[in-house]
């Protein structure tokens, strides 16, 4: 372990730099795959259990102490983690990691869709150089058979709606919940679930992100387990389109109701709002009534890690996110106020139970995607 002070990671690229270094990575993957390479690309890549393989089932197989130890041991050897991530709060658990551990990240960060992007057109290309992704497109990575499991039940077992076949460790969740401005409606008027907003008296008073497709499919299942069909829901959904105004982004929606441009966004993040009122805790918005309560479902889409299968440095992967699934998620909590996997003390998701948390369907997100925004669009549309 390190007892110096914190370094700056590694940098691959930027989001300003995406397509260049898209390019670049495809024609360095197409030179690499022609004639081989000791740091990204290797023969035994080609397999369906990937070059990481025999490491990452050594350690899998492994707990407690023991795993640690000698995880540690082999990351450090390897020296460095080659991070990508969509994610722009993870610079201070980057820091930390790097204080802790003798090893460098080397970070690319990038909007979710490029990141997608790179990791498949390096592989496509023969370039193995990430070793792990975390994103809500690593549940698309792992479909294309690019991930491998990772397990440690002492940190899974905390984390809502794990499943390890998925490949995917969730690092923190994205909740979408109904927000409004205190100083335009009062908590009593607010009701207790969803559909108690298609209440004529909330006509043109409701604001909507035209892009929550994903948070539609989780309300869907949602009131489809409440025995509502699927027409009751999509009316319910069409109306409260027909309330409202359309406002793409959740900090632009947290913003706006801030501001007063509306008294309710029916479809906002919970840090969204969370991050303008630790700005100003007095901000006249809010999630959560004086009580606790707030507006159910509290429908959530994981953003989760997962080790990539041709990992060039796989001990320092599975090491890396060992740490974000532990000291990692106190530092995301009060460092980004990110709701995070394991709700913390005092953070965005405390005294909110676990089977509260309704997760989205990731088979609907990944391989029914274009079906479910279709019919999403359709509903606004028809509004």
């Amino acid at each position: 372990m390190k007892s110096a002070g914190t370094r700056p990671a590694r940098r691959l690229g930027g989001r300003r730099s995406t397509r260049t270094s898209l390019a670049a990575a495809a024609a360095i993957g197409l030179v690499l795959a022609a004639c081989g390479s000791e740091d990204g690309t290797a023969s035994s890549g080609d397999s369906d259990r990937g070059s990481a393989a025999d490491t990452f089932d050594r350690f899998n197989e492994m707990s407690g102490q023991e795993r640690h130890d000698a995880l540690v041991e082999a990351a450090e050897e390897e020296g460095s983690v080659v991070f990508y991530t969509a994610s722009s709060g993870m610079d201070p658990v980057i820091a930390a990691f790097e204080d802790t551990y003798d090893v460098t990240v080397e970070l690319y960060s990038g909007q979710s869709d490029t990141v997608l992007q790179r990791i498949l057109q390096e592989y496509e290309a023969g370039f193995y150089g990430a070793d792990v992704m975390d994103d809500s497109e690593s549940f698309s990575i792992a479909q294309q058979g690019l991930t491998y499991e990772y397990i440690n039940p002492e940190l899974t077992d905390q984390i809502p709606g794990y499943d390890p076949e998925s490949h995917v460790a969730a690092t923190r969740l994205s909740v979408y919940t109904q927000g409004w401005n205190t100083d335009l409606v009062s908590e009593d008027e607010i009701p207790d679930t969803l559909d108690g907003f298609t209440d004529p008296k909330w006509d043109g008073k409701l604001s909507i992100d035209p892009r929550d497709w994903i948070w539609y499919t989780g309300v869907m299942d949602y009131y489809l387990e409440q025995g509502w069909t699927e027409d009751e829901v999509d009316e319910m959904i069409q109306t409260l389109a027909s309330y409202s105004t359309y406002n793409a982004g959740h900090t632009v929606q947290a913003q706006l109701l801030l501001a007063g441009e509306f008294p309710v966004s029916l479809s906002v993040y919970t840090q969204s709002i969370d991050r303008e009122t630790e700005a100003a805790p007095d901000a006249p918005i809010a999630w959560r009534k004086s009580d606790g309560s707030y507006v159910e479902p509290l429908i959530f889409q994981p953003q989760g890690i997962t080790l990539l299968k041709n990992a060039p440095h796989p001990a320092a992967a599975m090491l890396f996110v060992d740490f974000l699934l532990d000291e990692g998620q106190q530092i995301i909590s009060q460092e980004d106020r990110t709701p995070t996997a394991v709700p913390q003390p005092g953070g965005p998701l405390e005294d909110i139970h676990e089977e509260d948390l309704h997760q989205v369907d990731f088979e609907k997100f990944t391989t029914e995607r274009s079906e479910w925004t279709s019919r999403f669009e359709e509903l606004l549309n028809q509004s």
